[in-house]
This record gives structure tokens, sequence and C-alpha cells, in this order.
């Protein structure tokens, strides 16, 4: 991965009103997903079905489900850096 860049595949999962802010959509290798009710469960789903898939939360629940599924957590901050040159 080089800086200021993601690895493809990336998926953004969307709940509630942030749903209105983009389409669902995959262009060039990032994904926008709409969380049909909890965002949660959809990550959950999307982690289960994508062994070994990177998740970036802060949500303590979440990353134990997350984990339970075999995905990595990291935290914001860690996407941050990969977006900052």
């Amino acid at each position: 991965m080089t800086a200021g860049r993601l690895g493809p595949p990336v998926t953004i999962v969307l709940e509630g009103q942030a749903r209105a802010g983009a389409d669902e959509a995959d262009v060039d290798g990032v994904e926008v997903v709409h969380a049909p009710s909890d965002g949660d469960d959809t990550i959950a789903a999307i982690a289960e079905a994508h062994r070994g898939a990177i998740v970036v939360t802060a949500d303590r629940e979440l990353a134990k489900r997350v984990r339970a599924a075999n995905a990595e957590v990291v935290g914001p901050s860690w996407l941050l850096d990969q977006l900052v040159d």
C-alpha cells in the first residue's frame, strides 16, 4: 500500500441519514453499501464474507464481532495515517 492510498477493495458502509450522502455504487475498487438498518450488522456480515478484511472502527462491540469473524480491526487514526501523505 502506498502512502495516501488504500488498496482495493474498499467498502464504505452508510447507515441512517448518511445513506443520502452517496448512492450505492462500485467505482474503481471503492464500493458504497447502504445498510438496511444497523450498520454494525452489515459490517460484521461483510467481515464474515471476506476473511482477512480490515475494518476501521472505534466501536468496541463491533470490534469484537469483527475479530470473531477473523478480520482485523484498526482505529480511525490508522485510516487517517493511510490517507495523509
